[in-house]
């Protein structure tokens, strides 16, 4: 049974068929090194650095742009500014990306995720689990592959829909991005470009490489 939240938030992906250019970034090691992705930064250290493959990165001195170390992403200021609100477990942090030519772009902004969001409703969701029970290797979790997603109805209705426009969910082995309906509108009017949403009641795993 379909509820309102699979109806209104999205899971993005990069759009893979997007050729106009590369933007797929790659952390270098002492951002890799920092746990960006799980532990919460403080602002006054140093920005975060990416690589990019492109042979200039114009497409990051748009005012309006967005590129990925999936399923975390960097935005321009200007973007970030519309999004910044809403924001449950992450924090937009500063961020540096450096091209293949000694080029480099300031002032953008990488989502630094903290905290996911235990809402997966695993009753009504489609996801794989090793067949003989094991639930565990080497002494950490195994975490659901998922196929298809279903929300959690209790879990959400007890957040205000303010601050939970965008965020990543728990327990799984992907930790998805979620964006609420209002965000997804912000990029479809600014016709953002390298990215795909997929409404959660629609979406079934492999959907993103078509």
């Amino acid at each position: 049974m379909i509820n309102e939240y699979d109806e209104s938030y999205y899971i993005i992906f990069p759009d893979y068929e997007f050729d106009d250019y590369d933007n797929e970034l790659i952390p270098t090691d002492e951002t890799a090194n920092s746990n960006w992705y799980f532990e919460k930064l403080n602002f006054g250290m140093k920005p975060l650095s990416f690589t990019s493959s492109n042979d200039d990165l114009d497409f990051l001195r748009k005012e309006y742009a967005i590129a990925f170390d999936d399923p975390n992403f960097a935005v321009t200021s200007k973007l970030k500014e519309l999004i910044d609100s809403g924001l449950y477990g992450c924090q937009f942090f500063p961020a540096i990306v450096k091209g293949e030519q000694s080029d480099y772009v300031e002032g953008l902004w990488m989502l630094n995720t903290y905290e996911d969001l235990d809402c997966v409703d695993f009753k009504r969701s489609k996801y794989f689990m090793p067949g003989d029970g094991t639930t565990e290797v080497g002494g950490f979790p195994i975490k659901p592959d998922m196929d298809a997603y279903r929300l959690r109805k209790d879990v959400l209705d007890a957040i205000p829909e303010g601050k939970r426009l965008i965020f990543q969910v728990a327990n799984t082995s992907t930790g998805a991005i979620f964006f609420h309906e209002k965000v997804v509108k912000i990029f479809e009017r600014l016709d953002i470009k390298g990215i795909r949403f997929f409404k959660v009641s629609e979406f079934e795993y492999g959907d993103q490489n078509f």
